[in-house]
């Protein structure tokens, strides 16, 4: 890998972070056509973390969440995943649903969470491969309720180990005034990460 991910420059950072603020507007839309209601998404914090140091970050590898997981390929190979604490997974299914107490695990709640995620996770990639010129792919999402610790692990397996960095961006939704947290995560092999650098430092 030729560029150290962990010491981007801010005018690098700021362009990853516009490129997340153009398919997160992108993302409201579609949500709110989906769920025929109001949505605000914010992006408040983004982060460059080691992935080792991601579980503890969102606090611990034992943290339960709910998970929505998409493989990338194209001119760029990696995964993109949102997660959700339980209570905020929950949350937005009653929302959706218009049920109290319901059940996330249900094939209906896990087919809601799946088309959340990949409605963020499709708007994102569609601003990334815009932004950058770069043609980009995401597979259809696979829902996962588990340990953090447990599907990082299983990433990477995935992945064979061939990442060092992920790319962690705070998100809230903002849904007819109720407010859950959740956090879209990811994770680029190195040779896709500098051809994302690469295309950054062109555009700037």
């Amino acid at each position: 890998m030729k560029h150290k991910i962990s010491s981007l420059s801010e005018l690098q950072v700021s362009a990853l972070r516009e490129i997340v603020n153009i398919g997160v507007g992108n993302a409201v839309t579609s949500l709110s056509k989906m769920i025929e209601t109001g949505v605000k998404i914010e992006v408040p914090d983004f982060k460059v973390e080691l992935i080792e140091d991601v579980p503890e970050v969102l606090g611990g590898a034992a943290n339960v969440v709910s998970g929505v997981i998409m493989h990338v390929n194209g001119d760029i190979e990696g995964y993109i995943m949102m997660m959700l604490p339980e209570e905020a997974a929950q949350t937005i299914c009653e929302i959706i649903t218009h049920e109290e107490n319901t059940d996330i695990l249900t094939p209906l709640n896990q087919s809601l969470l799946e088309e959340v995620g990949h409605i963020l996770a499709g708007s994102y990639v569609s601003s990334l491969s815009d932004f950058l010129g770069l043609n980009i792919r995401i597979s259809t999402p696979m829902q996962t309720f588990d340990m953090l610790g447990a599907i990082i692990d299983q990433i990477l397996i995935e992945m064979s180990q061939k990442v060092e960095h992920a790319l962690l961006f705070d998100t809230m939704f903002i849904i007819q005034g109720n407010r859950t947290d959740g956090f879209f995560l990811t994770m680029f092999d190195p040779d896709s990460m500098d051809t994302i650098i690469d295309r950054i430092e062109k555009m700037i």
